[in-house]
């Protein structure tokens, strides 16, 4: 975990949102996303199953932003979808500036 995530998280709950940190999505992967929601208080009300990636790493081509890094976020998204997941991918500075939540909201709020 790190302070950007901690803050996501804050803004998960002031959103109302039910989530879980490190949620394995692929049966038989190791695949993680940093959050994942169902887009209400529990995954009953919700319509929507969202999973939240904060994008550490890519200005300085390591971790996301590298080549390989870029690849394996390509493979992650396709197993996502296949298993019936939304993703919405955002920066630290998203995060900070309140931007992620902002979108966050708009779009498990439509």
């Amino acid at each position: 975990m790190n302070p950007t995530e901690d803050l996501l998280a804050i803004h998960l709950t002031e959103l109302g949102l039910h989530f879980e940190r490190q949620y394995a999505y692929a049966k038989g992967r190791k695949l993680r996303a940093d959050f994942a929601t169902w887009g209400g208080h529990d995954y009953r009300d919700s319509y929507r199953l969202c999973l939240i990636e904060v994008q550490g790493g890519i200005y300085t081509r390591q971790a996301h932003g590298s080549v390989t890094g870029v690849l394996k976020d390509n493979e992650r998204l396709f197993e996502a979808f296949k298993a019936g997941w939304h993703m919405i991918r955002v920066t630290p500075q998203q995060v900070e500036s309140g931007e992620a939540k902002a979108m966050i909201e708009e779009v498990l709020r439509r």
